[in-house]
């Protein structure tokens, strides 16, 4: 089944031509009204369009990627897999609830589409859909994009393949028995509950203003006010005691003032010197660390090669005379392979962007963690676009981006393949680039 992609300027479509034969069957209206609606969950709402005499399906997969997109650089982890089932199960039912047989989900890693904000999986069906795909032909297929360094979800896959080459055993038996061990789990894990302790969230003060700041001074003015009052007091019951004569117990009441006196005026002026100097304010101390990755994003050695091969400088110029040229190890010529990887430059960004293809495929948008490089731009798609290799050379494809990828100034057709060669010019939304 042939699939065009479409974008208008809210959504994004994958579009499918409905023959008139299709179209004269009984149950077909039944299956595009029940698509139309949206009642069954986890598959792609649908609308069918009549144009120039011609029937299309309009799948929606605004914010979508398929999964063989999604997942070909990075495979498919074990949760992302069972997720993956999870949905298919629930889709399943949904079908039968309402009468429709799974003969029109179309099993193909193109049309299972991810949702990138929610991570939920969407399958698309298709009426009275002939070109029937084995499930383990689809199996197989996952297979292809799942993370095999991942243990267990290649343990999983290979399960669900044996499985699947059974005769006697439908899809949602399968899947029934995959997600029964996992709810078991459940079940066990809710009669031990953990306890949680939430982490205290520290409260950044906000800045002074200038009222608080006045206030604050005059406060402190008034606590060194005090304390210049109690010194005048000591300073007052020391003349008594010495000009006048005074009894026993007006001796020890003097003095019981005169050291609460002292006391309380320290105080005071201690903290009138602390109010009228403010708050200290901590100097946090940033840690950086290095990460090699952003050397890429600058370019301080204009449109010259780096080696990687470090370059160490053992002897000035007049001791390099005095060595001889026996002493020399010979020139290393480099392999062919390593001059042959194309490089992609920005040239309209305040700092030089750097993406080499060496390693392929490589997916480029700004959603961090689902792309191979991060281009943290507005214009940028989160999953924008992907660059591969095949037998015929590097090819872009873009991703169904919103601002479109661009080859030599002419916007790129989604999920197509354009070749590239070194002196092309490639924009990805606002950024150019110049392969070299």
């Amino acid at each position: 089944m042939e699939q065009k992609f479409y974008r208008d300027l809210k959504h994004s479509y994958a579009v499918c031509s409905c023959d008139a034969d299709i179209m004269e069957k009984k149950d077909t209206r039944y299956q595009l009204k029940i698509m139309e609606s949206g009642r069954i969950p986890k598959l792609l709402k649908s609308s069918l369009r009549k144009i120039n005499q011609e029937n299309f399906i309009y799948y929606d997969i605004s914010s979508m990627m398929s999964i063989e997109d999604r997942y070909s650089s990075r495979g498919m982890g074990y949760d992302e897999l069972m997720q993956l089932f999870s949905d298919m199960k629930i889709m399943i039912e949904g079908l039968s609830e309402h009468l429709l047989g799974n003969e029109g989900i179309v099993l193909d890693c193109k049309s299972v589409f991810c949702n990138l904000s929610s991570g939920e999986y969407q399958f698309m069906y298709y009426p009275n859909y002939g070109e029937n795909v084995s499930v383990e032909a689809f199996f197989e297929s996952v297979l292809c994009i799942t993370d095999h360094d991942d243990e267990k979800a290649v343990e999983l896959i290979y399960g669900l393949c044996d499985k699947a080459q059974l005769s006697d055993v439908l899809l949602i038996d399968i899947l029934s028995e995959l997600l029964k061990e996992p709810e078991e789990e459940k079940i066990e894990l809710i009669k031990e509950p953990e306890v949680y302790f939430e982490e205290e969230e520290e409260i950044e003060e906000p800045e002074e203003t200038g009222m608080e700041r006045a206030k604050r001074r005059l406060s402190g003015k008034a606590e060194l006010f005090f304390s210049l009052l109690f010194v005048a007091v000591i300073i007052g019951l020391m003349y008594i005691r010495v000009n006048y004569v005074l009894t026993k117990e007006e001796n020890l009441l003097s003095i019981a003032i005169m050291l609460v006196s002292g006391v309380t005026g320290a105080v005071a002026f201690l903290s009138g010197l602390k109010t009228m100097s403010g708050p200290k304010k901590e100097k946090k101390v940033k840690e950086y660390e290095e990460d090699i990755e952003e050397y890429d994003n600058y370019d301080d050695f204009g449109d010259e090669v780096s080696y990687d091969i470090p370059i160490h400088v053992t002897a000035s110029i007049k001791e390099a005379k005095k060595l001889d040229l026996g002493q020399c190890e010979e020139t290393v010529v480099l392999d062919a392979e390593e001059t042959e990887h194309m490089t992609l430059y920005s040239r309209n960004m305040d700092k030089t962007i750097r993406i080499c293809l060496d390693k392929l495929p490589i997916t480029i948008g700004k959603m961090e963690g689902c792309v191979d490089r991060v281009l943290a731009d507005a214009s940028v798609s989160r999953i924008h676009c992907k660059f591969l290799r095949d037998e015929k050379g590097v090819a872009l494809v873009d991703l169904g981006s919103t601002n479109g990828s661009f080859r030599n100034g002419l916007k790129l057709v989604p999920q197509e393949k354009n070749y590239i060669e070194e002196g092309d010019e490639v924009k990805l939304g606002r950024i150019c680039f110049d392969i070299r």
